[in-house]
C-alpha cells in the first residue's frame, strides 16, 4: 500500500506512532518503528501480523526475548570508523553488544524450527554469520579496554610494563625509606606525575634534594620532582607506554577494519534486532492499551467497531464506520466542529497503522482489506508557495487523486465542493465522487451541500452518514450514523442564540422547498433510527451474552472431553503395565515349577492365561488406535499430502510430510525423520498449533559417566530407595532408553519397593523383572519414556 507524505503528514502519522514509541526500550527499536512504512501487498500484512503472534506466542511461553539494554544505533559511529580509520575501545563496544546478541538469537534458529517458531526461525536466519566477529571483538572487556590476551606482543609489552613499574615503586619506597632523604619530603607517597614517578618534596629541600622538578603542587608550598635514581626506569615506562599505545591502535585499526568490511550485514543485523525490540514493545504495548490488530481481508474494503482518534485521549468517542462492503462511497455530514474531520482522519490513520503491521485502537472483529492506496485531502491550508487559494489546493489534490485512482483505492475528501459559489461547489462534488465511482475507488467524504446528500441517498453505490447533533444543548455528540443524512443546524442555532424571529422568518421563505423537505426527510429518518439503534443495541447485547455462554459451554466440554480422553487412556495404560507385569511373573513362577512333575499342568495353565490376556492387551491397543484414528484428518475426509504440516496423534511430534508413499507419509519433525501411518496424522491448518496449550522446555544439562545399572542388593530399604529415586533421574537424564536395578531375590521386599517407585516416577513407561540371561526375578528393567 502506498500514502504519499502530504497524506501521512495529515494524519499526523509522527504523533500516533509515539504512542508505541514508549514500550520500545533501544534507540534500535525507536528508530525501526519510525522508519516502517506500509505493507506493499496482502501477503507480505498477512506475514508481519503472524510474525508478531508468533513473536507474542513465544515470550507467552518462554517469559523473554534475549536482549542487551546497552545497544544503541552504530550508524554514526560507523561513518566515523570510516572516515577516521580506526575506531578505540569504548566506540568498539556497542559493536560487541550487537553482534554478541546476534549470535545469541542466530543460534537460536534451531530451537524455533523445532519447537514450531518458524517464522522467527526464519526471521533469526536473516541474520548473518557474525562468530568471526564475535569471537575478534572479545579481546575487550565491558569497558572497552583491551584484554591483555588481545595480542602476544601487547601481553608481553604489559607484563614489562607492570615490571618497571614495580621497579618504580621499590625505588621510591627506598627513597621514602632512607631518613636522609624522607626528611625533605612533603608527603611519605609515590605519586604519578605526566605519566613519571615523582615525589613530593618540601620547597625549602628542593635544592638539597638529589632530583629534577616536575611540577608545583596545587597549593605551591611543595614541588613535584623526579630523583635522579628513578628517571632511567621511569624512561622505560615512557617507552613501554607507548610501545603499548601502539599495539592498541594497531589492534583498533584491524577491528575496524573487520567492522567495516561488514557494514551491510552490521547495518541489516541493527533492522532486525530494531525490529524483534518494536515487536516487544507493541506486545507490552498490548498488555496496557485497548487495540487489537484488525482481521485481514482479499477484498478491497473495511468495517471498523469502536475506533478511537488517540490523540483525543479520553474524550474520544467511539466510532463504527464500514466501507466496500455493500457501498463505495460514504458521504458524511453535519455541523462544523461535529466531528466529520476526526472521523476521516480515525478511519485513515487505522487503515495505515493497519497496514504497517501495528495494532490499532479499535475493538476485536473489525476488518481492514485490500488497499493500493490511501491519500488524505484534509484541512483548509493554502499553498502560500504555489500562490493557491483553499478552492485551488483542494481541487489541485483532487485532480492528483484521480490520477491514481483504481478499484483498490481510497481517498478522503475533506468538505467536498467547499471553497467556491455553492450551487458550482456542488454541481462539481457529485461529478467528482461520480468519476470515483466509475474508477472503482472507495472515498470517505464530508460535505455541508444539500445537491451532494440528495444524491449520496438517491445514487447506488453510495451510502450516508451523519454526526450526532443534540437540539438541546446545541452540542455535538460525536458519533457518527451511518445511513442518515446530517440535518442543517443553522437556523435553530441561531435561534437559541437569540437571533429575532423575524429575521428567521425571512430565512425559512428563502429556503428552497427542495431543501426544506430534505430537512424533514432527515428528521422523520432521526427518529426512525433512534428506535432502530435501540434496537440494535439490546440485539448486540443478547449476541454478545449468547456468545460468551456458547464459548464458555464450548471451553467446559473440550475441558471435559479431554479429561475424559486422559483418564481412559491412564486406565488403559495402567491395564496393560499390570498384564504385561503378570505375564513376566507368571514366567518366572513357570520356570520355578518347570522342575516339579506338574510342570506340563502348569504350562497347559500358563498358555490359556497368556492367551487371555493377550486378548486383552490386543483389545485395549485396538481401542486406543481407535480413539487416535477418530482425531486423524483421514476420518474427516482430508487426506494428508506433500508439504502439510502435521502432528503425530498419541505424540507431542509435529512436523512437515516430505512424501507420501501409500498409507504412510515420511515426517521431518525437528532433526528426526518419522514413517508413520496416514491415519495417525492430524493436518495443522494455519495457526491451530498455536491452539495447544504452551509447553514450557526446560534444558537440563545431561549428567555424564552414569551406568547402565546399578546394584542394591544387600541393602535396607532406607539405603537403597533414595539411591535408586536418584539413579533413575540421572540416567533418564543422560539419554537412556532402558536400564537395570540388580535388588536380588531375597524375601522380594527392595523387588516391591523398585516396582513401587516406578510405578510413581512420571517418566518411567514401563517396567519389568528380568527375562532368562537378564537376571531373572532378581533384576527389574526399567524402561523410559522417549525424549523429545
Amino acid at each position: 500500500m502506498i500514502s504519499g507524505n502530504q497524506t501521512v503528514q495529515l494524519l499526523e502519522i509522527h504523533k500516533i506512532l509515539k504512542f508505541y514509541d514508549k514500550y520500545v526500550r533501544t534507540e534500535l527499536g525507536k528508530n525501526y518503528l519510525k522508519s516502517v512504512q506500509p505493507s506493499q501487498n496482502i501477503n507480505g500484512l498477512n506475514d508481519r501480523q503472524n510474525l508478531f503472534r508468533e513473536f507474542e506466542r513465544y515470550i507467552d511461553t518462554k517469559g523473554d526475548f534475549p536482549w542487551d539494554d546497552r545497544l544503541i544505533s552504530l550508524d554514526g559511529i560507523l561513518e566515523e570508523g570510516k572516515s577516521k580509520g580506526i575506531l578505540f575501545g569504548e566506540e568498539l563496544l556497542p559493536f560487541k553488544f550487537l553482534i554478541s546478541l546476534v549470535v545469541k538469537i542466530k543460534n537460536l534458529s534451531p530451537s524455533f524450527l523445532r519447537e514450531g517458531y518458524d517464522r522467527l526461525a526464519e526471521k533469526a536466519g536473516e541474520l548473518g554469520d557474525f562468530s568471526d566477529e564475535e569471537q575478534a571483538l572479545s579481546v575487550l572487556d565491558e569497558d572497552g579496554r583491551l584484554y591483555d590476551s588481545a595480542s602476544a606482543k601487547l601481553a608481553e609489552i604489559r607484563r614489562e610494563l607492570e615490571s618497571a613499574k614495580r621497579q618504580a615503586r621499590a625505588i621510591g619506597q627506598n627513597i621514602i625509606s632512607d631518613p636522609s632523604l624522607s626528611s625533605k619530603l612533603q608527603d611519605q607517597v609515590i605519586a604519578l606525575r605526566n605519566g613519571r614517578y615523582v615525589l613530593l618534596v618540601r620547597k625549602e629541600s628542593a635544592s638539597s634534594f638529589p632530583g629534577v622538578f616536575v611540577d608545583y603542587s596545587s597549593s605551591g608550598n611543595s614541588l613535584y620532582m623526579e630523583p635522579h635514581s628513578l628517571v632511567a626506569v621511569n624512561n622505560r615506562i615512557a617507552m613501554l607506554l607507548e610501545d603499548e599505545r601502539r599495539e592498541e591502535r594497531r589492534i583498533c585499526q584491524k577491528l575496524t577494519s573487520m567492522l567495516i568490511s561488514r557494514e551491510k550485514a552490521i547495518t541489516r543485523a541493527q533492522d532486525l534486532v530494531g525490529q524483534f525490540d518494536m515487536m516487544w514493545g507493541i506486545y507490552y504495548f498490548l498488555q496496557k492499551n485497548d487495540w487489537t490488530f484488525p482481521e485481514i481481508e482479499d477484498k478491497s474494503g473495511f468495517y471498523l467497531i469502536n475506533a478511537r482518534h488517540p490523540l483525543l485521549g479520553v474524550k474520544a468517542v467511539p466510532i463504527d464506520v464500514h466501507c466496500g462492503r455493500n457501498f463505495k462511497a460514504l458521504v458524511i455530514t453535519g455541523p462544523n466542529t461535529g466531528g466529520k474531520t476526526v472521523a476521516l482522519k480515525t478511519v485513515g490513520l487505522c487503515i495505515y497503522l493497519a497496514w504497517c503491521g501495528l495494532p490499532i485502537p479499535v475493538k476485536g472483529g473489525s476488518r481492514v482489506g485490500q488497499f493500493s492506496r490511501v491519500e488524505a485531502d484534509i484541512g483548509d491550508e493554502q499553498s502560500i508557495e504555489q500562490n493557491l487559494s483553499t478552492f485551488s489546493g483542494h481541487i489541485k489534490r483532487i485532480i492528483e487523486m484521480l490520477d491514481q485512482a483504481d478499484d483498490t483505492s481510497l481517498f478522503l475528501i475533506d468538505e467536498l465542493g467547499a471553497g467556491t459559489d455553492p450551487e458550482e461547489g456542488a454541481a462539481l462534488g457529485i461529478a467528482i465522487l461520480e468519476t470515483f465511482l466509475k474508477r472503482g475507488s472507495s472515498l470517505l467524504a464530508t460535505t455541508h451541500h444539500n445537491s451532494i446528500k440528495r444524491y449520496a441517498l438517491t445514487t447506488p453505490n453510495v451510502e450516508t452518514a451523519s454526526v450526532d447533533f443534540d437540539p438541546e444543548t446545541l452540542m455535538p455528540k460525536y458519533k457518527l450514523l451511518l445511513g442518515i443524512p446530517g440535518q442543517s443546524n443553522a437556523l435553530l442555532i441561531a435561534r437559541r442564540l437569540g437571533m429575532p424571529e423575524d429575521v428567521l422568518e425571512i430565512a425559512k421563505r428563502e429556503l428552497k422547498t427542495s431543501d426544506t423537505s430534505l430537512e424533514k426527510l432527515v428528521s422523520n429518518l432521526r427518529a426512525k433510527l433512534s428506535d432502530l439503534e435501540e434496537k440494535a443495541r439490546e440485539l448486540a447485547r443478547e449476541r454478545a451474552e449468547v456468545q460468551a455462554v456458547k464459548r464458555e459451554l464450548d471451553r467446559k466440554l473440550a475441558a471435559l472431553e479431554e479429561k475424559r480422553e486422559g483418564i481412559i487412556a491412564e486406565a488403559e495404560q495402567k491395564a496393560k503395565r499390570l498384564i504385561k507385569e503378570a505375564q513376566e511373573s507368571a514366567k518366572l513362577l513357570l520356570k520355578e515349577i518347570s522342575k516339579t512333575a506338574s510342570s506340563k499342568e502348569a504350562h497347559r495353565t500358563f498358555s490359556s492365561l497368556k492367551k487371555r490376556t493377550d486378548d486383552i492387551l490386543r483389545a485395549i491397543e485396538e481401542r486406543e488406535a481407535a480413539r487416535i484414528e477418530e482425531k486423524s484428518s483421514i476420518s474427516e475426509g482430508k487426506v494428508p499430502k506433500t508439504g502439510d504440516k502435521v502432528k503425530v496423534l498419541g505424540t507431542n511430534a509435529t512436523g512437515i510430510i516430505e512424501k507420501v508413499d501409500n498409507d504412510k507419509a515420511t515426517i521431518q519433525a525437528g532433526p528426526i525423520r518419522l514413517d508413520v501411518p496416514l491415519k495417525r496424522l492430524k493436518v495443522l491448518e494455519e495457526g491451530e498449533e498455536r491452539k495447544d496449550k504452551p509447553s514450557i522446555k526446560i534444558s537440563v544439562e545431561r549428567p555424564q559417566n552414569v551406568s547402565s545399572s546399578i546394584m542394591i542388593r544387600g541393602m535396607t530399604v532406607d539405603e537403597a530407595m533414595p539411591m535408586v529415586e536418584a539413579y533413575l533421574d540421572k540416567a533418564f537424564r543422560a539419554g537412556y532408553r532402558e536400564v537395570t536395578i540388580i535388588h536380588g531375590r531375597g524375601e522380594g521386599i527392595l523387588r516391591r519397593e523398585v516396582h513401587d517407585l516406578c510405578r510413581r516416577l512420571p517418566y518411567v513407561e514401563e517396567y519389568r523383572l528380568g527375562g532368562p540371561g537378564e537376571g531373572g526375578y532378581g533384576v527389574t528393567i526399567v524402561r523410559f519414556k522417549g525424549i523429545n
